[in-house]
Formats: structure tokens, sequence, C-alpha cells
């Protein structure tokens, strides 16, 4: 039988955006492995076989688990995507939100105006994550500790040329962490941190010359990320071990930006 320290968030439920591929996967399946019941939030329909898989995956290490389909856009996705998490997940609340879905810009050869870049950066990188802590307002008074984790990138910190929309959606992101936590903290007995994320290999990352110059960045290796490095780091932040750190700026990124 698996004790309490093998499994510390067994009991809780976590609802991770951006959970099929990348650092989001790698984060669903950590707090899985941990124990928590995860609803795994994704976008495109492309994206339902991984989606479904990681269902069965879960269920079968005794986790409950759920997919929730939503447009991250879209001005409801909050209240949809707690509604089916609750729903899907078969609890009363989640404890722990990690708002890990972001984009930057367009994939090589796509063209976008300027406005829509805008537009669709904000909406997802921004918007959204406001709209999933209110669609918590509802559930928040029902339960003890509540937890809002933000992914944020060393890009709101280092100003990378042709990232300007992007590093001000993640630099507003930071802001909102910081207000989170003050505001809602005791009313809700709530911690709300942001994780620093820096160069990291996924298959979303820049190409081959970008990733070359990324590795200069880091101090502790000159080397990438992986996304199971800031997957740790955001289980530590949903434990207990965290509960005294609230309003802060946790780095992921081997030292490549120190405040």
């Amino acid at each position: 039988m698996s004790t309490s320290q093998e499994l510390p968030l067994a009991g809780k439920s976590a609802i991770v955006t951006g959970a099929t591929r990348g650092i989001g996967q790698e984060i669903a399946r950590r707090l899985a492995h941990l124990g928590a019941n995860v609803a795994l939030v994704y976008v495109s329909s492309n994206s339902s076989p991984t989606a479904l898989s990681m269902v069965d995956e879960f269920r079968a290490k005794g986790r409950q688990c759920c997919a929730v389909q939503a447009d991250l856009s879209a001005g409801d996705c909050g209240e949809v995507i707690v509604r089916e998490a609750l729903e899907g997940l078969g609890v009363a609340s989640v404890e722990i939100l990690v708002n890990n879905a972001g984009i930057a810009q367009m994939p090589a050869g796509v063209e976008e105006a300027w406005l829509t870049r805008l537009s669709r950066i904000m909406h997802v990188n921004v918007r959204a994550p406001i709209l999933l802590v209110q669609g918590y307002f509802p559930i928040w008074d029902l339960r003890g500790i509540e937890l809002s984790i933000c992914g944020s990138s060393i890009g709101s910190r280092l100003n990378f040329p042709g990232y300007g929309i992007y590093s001000a959606s993640k630099a507003s992101l930071e802001s909102l962490t910081r207000t989170w936590a003050r505001e809602l903290g005791v009313k809700y007995h709530l911690t709300c941190n942001a994780v620093l994320v820096g160069p990291t290999a996924t298959p979303d990352a820049p190409d081959s010359a970008a990733r070359a110059a990324a590795k200069s960045l880091a101090t502790a290796e000159k080397t990438l990320g992986t996304p199971e490095d800031v997957a740790e780091v955001v289980a530590w932040l949903s434990g207990e071990g965290s509960r005294w750190v609230n309003g802060d700026l946790i780095g992921s990124h081997g030292g490549a930006f120190m405040m």
C-alpha cells in the first residue's frame, strides 16, 4: 500500500491547461504520479487522441482523470473548464490550478496580421488565466487551501527581440500572480505563485540555431532544460512543502536569469 509520503498529492485534484504536449504533459504526469487526480485541458481536436491516451494511462494508476477540450480564447472558457473538470473528476473542488498553456509566435512560414497576433496572444496568455481564476470563485469556499500556479518565462525579463507581445503577456501574468496572492490569499486560503521557465527542449521549441544560442544562457549547465525539470518545480509548489510560499516567482531555468 502506498504511503502519504509516496503519494503526497493523494486526495487532491488539479486542472492543467496545455496538458497534452511538452511542459504541460510532464506537469500532468508528475502530479498524477504523486497521487493527484487531473483534468487535462487542451485546445485542438488534433490533441484528442493524446488526451484520451493520457486519461487511460492515469486511470490505470488509480487516478481519476478527464479530458476537457476548450477554446482558451473564448469568453466563457473559465467557467466551462471548471465545470467540466468537476464533473469529469467527480469532485466538489479542485485544489490545484496550473495555468500552463501559452503561445508566442505563429509557426515559421505562417503569416498573421499584427493586431490578430496581439489579440490571440493576450487572450490565451493573460485573459484565459483571469477567466479560469474567476471560474473558481463559486467553489473556493468549499474546502481548504487552493493553489494557483502560472507559467511565466524569462522572456518577461530578458526581452528578446521579436517577442515583445509575448514578453508583455508574461509580465502581465506575473503581476496578476502577485495581485491574486495578496487579494485572494486570506479570503480563500489561496497561495499563488509563478514559475519562470527558461529555454526548454520541447517539440515547440525554436529551431536548432536558436536552441544552440539558448544553451549559453544557463549557468548551472550549458544545456537546455527539460519538461521534467519544470514539472518537478510545479509539483513542489503543489505540495504542502510550499505552503508558506505565496506571491513569488520561482525560477526553472538553470540560472539563465538571476533576480
